[in-house]
């Protein structure tokens, strides 16, 4: 019984020890969990972070394997999309522009690209907004082979306020003119040191085509020998001034066409004999049958070109950089030229496998009498709109 006692004191004792320190019995055997807690929690923040990390760089490397880019019908050849793809591993993602506004409306929204082709005279609302990256020349050494007349072009440089100086901004590629298709077997006039006048022939009333847009309104514009800077100085009034005009034209034209399609199919079924027309259209018609023939009117005729852009909502700008390059190679541009009958800036004209060449060259003093369409402001063009559809529609 004493020993009892004694065994029972001795466990009680401990008993209290442990308790009175925070431990258990045996608990120098149990291993201190808040350790390994405290490594488990680190080590899983590190996963995630790694796994953060690894899903930035799948997504890195996925916009590196793709190009979205939005350029016109006709300018990027299959043979070209697949040199392109051959050569560099990235795959072209093609959407094709219905026209300017459709383009400034996808990057105003929020919209991603790598390559578009605003046309000359609408890159300032892109500069304005802020939705243009300036461009690192030394990324493309095949700059060297675009025309000196379109090097260094007031609308190409942007220095955050204003255009024709600062940083360059867009590339010139494909370029054209707006001029006057004939039928020379039914219009039997005399087509020396002919301008637009030619649409507002009397005799040809009902023969004469025009295109549905305010670039009508610029050919009344330089009819009437009034600077197209007028309607930026003074809007309403200058619209006013060419009113007469304008009306005149709708009045001696069968129709306002819509499309490059229309007007073809008019003229090849003689539904109109003269027309004002794009030179790629005016060439192809030329190369089918050679009764029609494209003119530049004795004003000069319109100048314009389609540029590439790098967008500031760029996600693979290295690839843009290589596409610009790559489309500036003579030899790409003459394959441009051959399929899609079209003129790029490069000096690539001499290495395209065509016939009819002399359709496609302008000499300097052409180039330097073509009126080139001006960076409306946007106020402007929402006149000048208005005041066309009102008149068209009419």
């Amino acid at each position: 019984m004493k020993k009892f006692l004694i065994l029972f004191l001795t466990l009680s004792a401990i008993i209290f020890i442990s308790s009175t320190f925070g431990c258990r019995p045996g608990s120098a055997n149990q291993p201190d969990t808040s350790a390994a807690q405290e490594k488990a929690q680190t080590t899983s923040a590190a996963e995630e972070q790694t796994s953060e990390t690894e899903l930035e760089k799948k997504a890195s490397d996925e916009n590196a394997g793709v190009l979205d880019i939005h350029v016109w019908e006709g300018y990027l050849p299959e043979k070209v999309i697949e040199v392109f793809e051959n050569e560099t591993g990235i795959k072209l993602n093609i959407t094709l522009a219905a026209d300017n506004g459709t383009m400034i409306t996808l990057l105003e929204g929020g919209g991603k690209a790598d390559i578009i082709m605003p046309t000359q005279n609408q890159v300032n609302r892109l500069y304005e907004q802020n939705l243009a990256s300036a461009l690192d020349i030394d990324k493309i050494p095949n700059y060297k082979n675009i025309g000196d007349s379109f090097k260094n072009q007031q609308w190409s440089m942007w220095d955050g306020s204003a255009m024709g100086s600062g940083d360059t901004y867009v590339i010139p590629y494909v370029f054209g003119t707006s001029g006057i298709v004939v039928n020379t077997a039914r219009y039997r006039g005399s087509l020396d040191n002919a301008g637009w006048e030619i649409l507002f022939d009397k005799e040809l009333k009902g023969r004469v085509s025009a295109r549905n847009s305010a670039e009508s309104v610029m050919i009344c514009l330089d009819l009437e020998d009034i600077p197209r800077s007028s309607l930026i100085t003074d809007t309403e009034s200058t619209l006013e001034k060419i009113k007469p005009k304008v009306i005149e034209l709708k009045e001696n034209v069968l129709k306002f066409y819509g499309t490059g399609a229309e007007i073809m199919d008019m003229l090849k079924n003689e539904e109109v004999w003269v027309s004002h027309m794009w030179d790629g259209g005016g060439r192809n018609l030329m190369i089918s049958d050679p009764k029609f023939k494209y003119i530049l009117p004795s004003t000069g005729g319109l100048g314009w070109t389609d540029t590439f852009m790098i967008p500031a909502s760029v996600q693979n700008e290295e690839g843009a950089y290589k596409f610009l390059d790559f489309m500036l190679r003579d030899d790409i541009a003459a394959i441009v030229t051959e399929e899609g009958n079209i003129t790029t800036v490069s000096n690539a004209l001499e290495k395209a496998d065509i016939e009819n060449k002399e359709f496609f060259i302008y000499t300097d003093e052409q180039i330097k009498g073509l009126v080139w369409q001006l960076n409306f402001p946007q106020s402007v063009i929402d006149a000048y709109t208005v005041f066309w559809e009102e008149i068209s529609l009419s």
